[in-house]
């Protein structure tokens, strides 16, 4: 085993032996990446963190607070609950999951935070603790992520193994399937039946309207999520004439300054990973190729907290091994990674709006990750 390589799992080991022992996940992030790069770079190491602050870490950056901004808006208006009432009306169960998974077919940065807001009094009404919140609205907002077109991983991966978009699409369904089916018995253990809820129709979906501007803006018109956002925002603010107390509160939220510590420290995370070589001393350390190609897909992206990681850094180690079936293991890896790293933006979001204990989440996201594995590759040998 390289120091590299070395390095590397000691920079994981100290992630979650700081998490463990109950320190802020900014500063295990934090304390893990200095470690890393001390042993990959030596004293260059600033360098190195000083060049990933390139363009694409400034733009996911600004959508993040931008997104955050939003969501806060959102959550602050009555609006809001219109969309919660009418989804709630029809089921409380529903409304559960589908607020994050409309949610999570916009793949803004920190997007669980939107979802977070928007259902969090459905949950309340429920009566479920905060790592049941936690758990339920990180997990439903991110069932597309394999599948869904608009997410970078899917898009770089078909960039990088020249499959259609569509074909990973369809490749990857298993996954989805078998995510969905993971995460609905805790959802019907979590929210039992209770006295039904006044009907009161479904117009109030008609204010869903920012999130469908978003997609418009984003996919339609190609511009990029900040400035779609940013558009929103403005619009959002005419149309309901939403008061300077309110933007106030907003710029609040979205400047939180553990977050921001963290999603930085992410970001330089998966720079430092991409350029000092470790996925290509991992590919070949591990074998048969498919096991190595979940397990280093699933590592990586545990390390940087962003899911587009594992196609955008491992994917190119492992090109010429990358036919249908190995795309597959690859992004269940990555599906993998996503669910279970500490760093996720939207699970420390998610924890941090419902003032939940990551150590009892983790109660809930081990045994669900771990069903998912095993239902998709039972899905995938199936269809």
């Amino acid at each position: 085993m390289s120091v590299l390589t070395a390095g590397f799992i000691a920079a994981l080991a100290l992630m979650i032996a700081t998490l463990a022992a109950g320190l802020k996940p900014y500063i295990s992030v934090l304390a893990s990446l200095t470690l890393f790069s001390v042993v990959a770079y030596g004293p260059a190491f600033p360098v190195v963190w000083w060049r990933a602050v390139n363009q694409g870490f400034l733009v996911t950056f600004a959508s993040l607070v931008a997104a955050m901004y939003l969501a806060e808006l959102y959550r602050g208006s009555a609006v809001s609950k219109q969309v919660v009432e009418s989804l709630e009306s029809v089921s409380p169960r529903l409304a559960g999951v589908s607020i994050p998974a409309v949610i999570g077919l916009l793949p803004m940065p920190g997007g669980a935070y939107v979802s977070a807001t928007l259902v969090n009094d459905v949950y309340e009404r429920a009566d479920l603790n905060p790592e049941e919140k936690t758990f339920l609205n990180f997990w439903f907002r991110h069932i597309w992520i394999t599948v869904w077109p608009l997410y970078q991983g899917v898009i770089i991966a078909s960039y990088i193994t020249g499959m259609d978009v569509r074909e990973i699409s369809l490749n990857n369904i298993p996954i989805t399937l078998a995510s969905v089916a993971s995460g609905l018995p805790f959802l019907f253990y979590f929210m039992r039946p209770r006295n039904p809820v006044k009907r009161r129709g479904l117009r109030g979906l008609v204010h869903l309207w920012p999130f469908v501007s978003i997609a418009v803006l984003n996919l339609v018109l190609n511009i990029n999520v900040f400035f779609s956002v940013l558009i929103t925002i403005l619009a959002y603010t005419l149309v309901y004439r939403v008061k300077l107390e309110h933007h106030a509160r907003a710029l609040k939220y979205s400047l939180n300054p553990h977050i921001l510590v963290l999603v930085a420290a992410s970001l330089v995370y998966g720079y430092a990973i991409s350029e000092s070589g470790l996925a290509y001393e991992l590919g070949g350390l591990l074998r048969p190729v498919e096991v190595s190609i979940f397990a280093v897909t699933a590592l990586i992206v545990v390390a940087t907290g962003f899911e587009f990681t594992f196609s955008s850094i491992a994917f190119p180690v492992f090109r010429p091994y990358l036919n249908p079936a190995n795309v597959f293991y690859g992004f269940l890896g990555g599906f993998t990674g996503s669910m279970l790293s500490p760093v996720h933006a939207c699970l420390v979001l998610s924890a941090e709006f419902y003032k939940a204990n990551l150590r009892r989440v983790y109660r809930y996201l081990l045994p669900a990750t771990a069903l998912s594995v095993v239902t998709g590759l039972i899905l995938k040998m199936a269809l």
